[in-house]
């Protein structure tokens, strides 16, 4: 009897692999995009303020990406990165008068109430972005409510959505990165405003980021809030696409490294086995078997729930090869010189966060997929490919 469930399970998973790609372009035509155009319009600061409108901004920075012609399809949101080179959006900071700030999603209005597109995380699909605006209460914030203090002198922002763990230390966090502009340093005193919970990556790397003339201000999210004087920063990455400029990488390396050499002595397997337990959380369904051939070329088995953020630098900073499934986790490459990372990724479909995010740290990166529908299900890992990959890069290391 028990054998009789796997097809059972194989056919669901292909039905709904076939299913869904073909529902979602009819569904964004007909219900996300007049929903969206009607009631989450947004306008840049360039058609807001005009073109003329002071700007801030970082070198734009293009480079190859001879790799993705051999890629998978990339998965449709992600599709518009899919090319032979790959060049940073527009990041600059500008300062706008008299507008108000949401901080719970971290949506600036013009005081017309149209969202300020720099506020919102560039090139979001539109499934994502019906998902976090499309409900009663931030419509009606929007449309309806009146901000319940003003805030004076000059602020700043850097949260918003997406949230998750990639999401902070990747699209969030380096948004403060732009405070350091000279154009900023004669200000006294900018206030950067945050709603709790704070995570552990906002507290230990936001202060270290920010010039010494910036404090921290709480709000209360779910709110609005006029701001006298915003300087507004866009994001440093994009949608699909994890890769930070160069100027904030140096900053990154030269405030959170050890200050001594890398070790280059750790083969981090990244588990994900404590990431809420028996939900569908990007599991990988045969771990005893993978870990089993990892631990014949000298891997250890880390859940990085058990360490704390400092631990994690310190660790990711002496790796050699770092092995994971697509997911937080795998952000803390970040902190790594120069190695070996495998991707595990869950879909048939290339998902582009890390690619990306490796082409900026000058990582040796590889990736095998599986054959999900979403990026939220387990999976199970084909372990001879892992192991072939792993003979490129250890032949004769095994132990």
């Amino acid at each position: 009897m028990g054998s009789a469930t796997l097809p059972v399970h194989r056919t669901v998973d292909s039905v709904s692999n076939l299913i869904k790609p073909l529902i979602r372009p009819w569904y964004s035509q007909l219900v996300l995009q007049p929903s969206v155009k009607l009631l989450l319009e947004t306008v840049s600061v360039e058609q807001a303020y005009g073109s003329a409108h002071p700007k801030h901004a970082l070198p734009k920075e293009t480079i190859a990406t001879p790799e993705v012609a051999a890629m998978p399809p990339f998965d449709q949101p992600f599709a518009y990165l899919r090319g032979e080179t790959y060049t940073t959006g527009a990041i600059y900071s500008t300062v706008v008068e008299n507008v108000l700030f949401e901080p719970g999603n971290g949506v600036v209005l013009t005081p017309s109430r149209r969202i300020l597109a720099e506020s919102i995380y560039p090139h979001m699909d539109l499934i994502t972005v019906a998902g976090a605006f499309l409900n009663k209460s931030f419509i009606r914030r929007k449309f309806l409510e009146a901000p319940v203090e003003t805030i004076p002198g000059y602020s700043s922002i850097y949260q918003g959505l997406p949230n998750g763990y990639y999401h902070k230390i990747i699209d969030l966090v380096p948004r403060c990165f732009l405070l350091n502009d000279p154009a900023y340093a004669q200000i006294d005193e900018i206030k950067l405003l945050y709603a709790e919970p704070l995570a552990e990556v906002e507290d230990l790397m936001v202060p270290k980021i920010v010039p010494s003339h910036v404090k921290r201000v709480k709000l209360e999210p779910g709110r609005l809030y006029r701001l006298e004087k915003l300087i507004l920063p866009t994001f440093l990455t994009q949608f699909g696409s994890g890769y930070l400029p160069a100027a904030y990488i140096q900053k990154l390396r030269e405030t959170f490294l050890p200050k001594r050499p890398a070790k280059k002595c750790h083969r981090i397997y990244i588990s994900r086995a404590k990431s809420a337990s028996g939900q569908k959380k990007r599991h990988i369904l045969n771990e005893p078997e993978l870990f089993a051939a990892l631990e014949k070329f000298g891997f250890k088995r880390y859940c990085l729930e058990d360490y704390s953020l400092t631990e994690k630098i310190e660790l990711f900073y002496d790796a050699e090869t770092v092995v994971g499934a697509y997911g937080g986790g795998l952000t803390h490459i970040l902190f790594a010189e120069h190695i070996n990372v495998l991707e595990l990724q869950i879909m048939a479909k290339m998902q582009t966060y890390y690619y990306y995010l490796n082409k900026a740290l000058g990582h040796n990166f590889r990736f095998i997929c599986a054959d999900k529908a979403n990026n939220r299900e387990n999976f199970s890992v084909n372990i001879p490919e892992v192991v072939k990959i792993l003979e490129e890069w250890h032949a004769g290391a095994m132990v």
